[in-house]
């Protein structure tokens, strides 16, 4: 069986949305509701991983109201820790006792607002580096497995604290186990390409039994600087090409 997971990094605003908000289920929000769609298609299983803050809100001032749906969605839909805030390269020379705080208060947080199904047991590090320290702050906080970046062989790129011998496999797509952790590379970043692009470099990786595709939320919306109008576009090309080709919906933690 071929499988994927879709992972969504970047993520704070529809939750400040929805929180200042009134609405009765957080699929009234267009950005769940985008979800919630590709999900019914497609079998999608989506993973969210927070910031705590931007500058208007943070994940303390998030109303637990809608605790039972996020609980009753979990299968299908969770969350997990991406940073503290968007900034650049933000753990890169951070102690472990940085990383761990970080993480604990979003783990927290969503235990808190949306209940402890809705926490997913893998993430995204925020720039995908850390040092050892805080690499072992993530696994005291129960994280199992780490997505990041590797480029190519021609043009390699390394995340967190993997082992240079481990780069070729990961590359290739491989899932690598080290020390308790189960690291994966990131194949495709959806933000980066055209529609047209994406299909052409799905075409290239359908071989594969296993792929691993994200996005960034900002560029759903509107207002933001690089707004991308094809975002739900790109989003439903991409799953049908993949759910043509066989591959089913999983989260990271469950394809290791």
């Amino acid at each position: 069986m071929k499988q994927f997971c879709f992972t969504v990094d970047d993520n704070v605003r529809f939750l400040r949305e929805l929180n200042a908000g009134r609405a009765e289920s957080i699929f009234d929000h267009p950005y769940l509701a985008l979800y919630r769609r590709l999900h019914e298609r497609f079998g999608l299983k989506i993973q969210l991983n927070l910031f705590y803050r931007d500058p208007w809100f943070d994940l303390s001032q998030m109303t637990d109201r809608y605790a039972a749906q996020w609980k009753e969605n979990a299968d299908w839909l969770k969350m997990s820790f991406h940073s503290e805030a968007e900034t650049v390269r933000p753990y890169e020379f951070s102690p472990y006792e940085e990383v761990y705080a970080d993480c604990k208060a979003v783990q927290d947080e969503i235990c808190r607002f949306a209940s402890p199904a809705a926490l997913a047991k893998t993430t995204t590090v925020h720039y995908c580096l850390n040092t050892q320290g805080g690499l072992q702050a993530l696994k005291d906080n129960g994280v199992t497995g780490l997505l990041g970046l590797y480029g190519t062989d021609e043009a390699p790129r390394t995340s967190y604290q993997t082992k240079e011998e481990d780069l070729p496999r990961l590359r290739a797509g491989e899932a690598v186990e080290d020390d308790g952790v189960i690291y994966g590379a990131i194949d495709l970043i959806l933000n980066l390409y055209s529609k047209e692009e994406i299909l052409s470099r799905l075409e290239g990786m359908k071989h594969r039994p296993a792929l691993r595709v994200m996005i960034h939320e900002q560029y759903f919306y509107p207002d933001y600087r690089a707004y991308q109008p094809d975002f739900a576009e790109k989003l439903e090309a991409t799953f049908a090409f993949l759910s043509e080709q066989g591959f089913e919906s999983r989260f990271f933690e469950e394809m290791n």
